[in-house]
């Protein structure tokens, strides 16, 4: 009976450590419906809060969910945007990102900040009780700055001490999400894991069938075995009066009824956040843009949330075995969807074989390597990869073929061109890019001693561009000699075709002036009621300045009645 008891505390949806309820109130006065999950697999990166929808609106009031004081703001062209920190009692920090606008006293306090520092992206750290604010207080306005893909809410908490990410879900019951469905499960792969190992007469991983029960449960296909295999899910959440695909919270893996493998999104560290990279079937993912989640791995990697209770989630299929092999996938709420996969061992012939790209460049995880051929040389630190592999890498006519993208980097590694036998190059116009997709796409370079490098964490075609052509400013919502009054806004749209904008200075009669710019729609705009402008002729001139270097200057003149 003890056993049994075990067995089924450890399906249940629990995490150790418990977190106050009712200290925090919901930072809208709204549903929260959530667009993005904690934990939720992004490119590169797990999402570290709570996404939730306004409506496709932006401007809903943001309230603080209890009383705190302003630990940090950050002014930024992209990630979170306009964003605010509020430390809180007992050692939580909640935080806002995409804002458009904060209260006026916080806007007043950054406006005058970027004007001291004559900066638009700037970051901020209040004083201890500059900034306090009140539970239920108006803080901000949602919006849709920096990295956002649409208006919503960025909302998150994190123990203030160590800056670690947690489930905004476990501070109670006012952030709460209606949620009665269960999460949906697209599709089940499973994998031969050692050289001699076969799944379905095929060396590579492949599809298993499955059938939903009435119950919600599903059957795979029998899986006919040999060697280590694993498993991996490709599934999302789904929740009340809610389109979008969201992550889950758990999954756990149990072998003939025994906890095998699991992993669990309450908290996480920042720098564990790309191992995403190795949670996922990466090569999949590359391959078709689904992510299958691994209920496996190959090489330990720093993950905490993940517990393996043996072999690494590898099911080693031996002469004569089989195996109930279940996996239990839940979201926040308790809701489940539960998988029963059984695996019989088999001696079968073999009919899909893996073919292997065997090169002279064997590349081990804890080793570190440099490699050198015509003039450019690739620098890889150890810990660079999550697993061994043969690395791909030619060089033809001054163009590095390094690999291919379907093997993901963890850490970054360095590309050194040399260009002092390069002819027909303005070297102070030039860096190191990438082709991806048939588009240029600019590194920043290093330049010393006819050497140029980079740092990256792709792998693709790099070579040496040249980008000789200034920004674009376009667009100005006036003409010159316009009559305006305070209540306006100067706009213009400013864009660069390759390396990219660097820096955007406006100036009105000399004096520097706060230019809000928007990357997603190339606009810059001014608030007249800034009070630099002065009533009568008015001098504005824009200076726009992309990473090589090149400028462009716009000048005009209006009048304030």
């Amino acid at each position: 009976m003890k056993s049994l008891f075990l067995f089924l505390l450890s399906t249940s949806c629990i995490f150790a450590q418990s977190f106050p309820k009712d200290q925090f109130l919901s930072p809208l006065k709204i549903d929260l419906i959530p667009s993005g999950t904690f934990g939720e697999l992004r490119g590169n990166h797990f999402h570290a809060g709570l996404d939730i929808r306004t409506e496709q609106r932006i401007g809903l009031p943001v309230y603080a969910p209890a009383d705190g004081t302003v630990s940090r703001i950050k002014v930024s062209t992209f990630g979170y945007g306009k964003a605010l920190y509020i430390n809180h009692a007992g050692g939580y920090t909640t935080v806002y990102g995409h804002l458009n606008a904060y209260n006026d006293k916080i806007g007043a306090f950054v406006k005058n900040q970027q004007y001291k520092s004559n900066k638009f992206e700037i970051e901020l750290f209040p004083k201890a009780g500059e900034l306090l604010v009140k539970k239920g207080d108006l803080i901000a306005f949602t919006g849709n700055t920096g990295g956002s893909g649409g208006p919503h809410l960025h909302f998150e908490f994190r123990d203030t001490k160590t800056e670690k990410i947690i489930n905004p879900l476990h501070f109670g019951t006012q952030i709460k999400v209606k949620d009665t469905k269960a999460p949906v499960l697209n599709g089940l792969l499973a994998y031969p894991l050692g050289d001699a190992a076969v799944v379905n007469q095929s060396e590579k991983p492949i599809e298993v069938p499955l059938t939903k029960q009435k119950d919600g449960t599903y059957i795979a296909d029998r899986v006919r075995a040999k060697g280590k295999i694993g498993f991996s899910v490709n599934t999302h959440d789904v929740s009340d009066n809610n389109y979008a695909k969201n992550g889950i919270y758990y999954i756990k893996t149990y072998l003939n009824g025994t906890p095998f493998y699991s992993f669990q999104f309450d908290t996480f560290a920042f720098d564990e956040s790309r191992y995403v990279n190795a949670l996922i079937d990466y090569e999949h993912f590359v391959k078709t843009k689904q992510r299958f989640q691994k209920l496996f791995y190959k090489k330990p990697y720093g993950l905490s949330l993940i517990n393996s209770y043996k072999n690494n989630g590898q099911i080693d299929v031996d002469t004569l075995m089989n195996f109930n092999y279940m996996i239990e996938i839940c979201d926040f709420n308790g809701n489940k969807t539960v998988v029963h996969v059984p695996i019989d061992y088999a001696e079968e012939a073999l009919v899909i074989r893996a073919e292997k790209e065997i090169t002279p460049r064997f590349i081990q995880t804890d080793r570190e390597y440099i490699f050198e051929k015509d003039q450019v040389v690739v620098e890889f630190p150890s810990g660079v990869f999550y697993d061994d592999f043969y690395l791909k890498m030619e060089v033809k006519d001054r163009v590095l073929y390094l690999h291919d993208e379907t093997v993901a980097l963890h850490k970054n590694i360095t590309i050194k061109f040399d260009v002092s036998q390069l002819e027909g190059v303005n070297l102070e116009k030039a860096f190191i890019g990438r082709v991806s997709n048939g588009k240029k796409e600019y590194f920043s370079t290093q330049k010393k001693n006819k050497t140029f490098s980079i740092r990256t964490r792709d792998f693709g075609e790099y070579q040496i561009f040249e980008d000789n052509i200034a920004p674009l400013i376009a667009k100005p919502n006036f003409v010159a000699g316009a009559e305006l009054d305070k209540t306006k806004r100067l706009s213009f749209v400013v864009t660069d075709d390759l390396s990219g904008l660097n820096t955007i200075e406006g100036y009105i009669n000399g004096c520097w002036i706060l230019l809000d710019y928007d990357y997603k729609t190339n606009l810059i705009v001014h608030d007249i009621s800034d009070d630099v402008a002065v009533v009568g002729r008015n001098e504005i001139k824009i200076i726009a300045t992309d990473r090589i270097g090149n400028s462009t200057v716009f000048e005009s003149h209006f009048f304030i009645k």
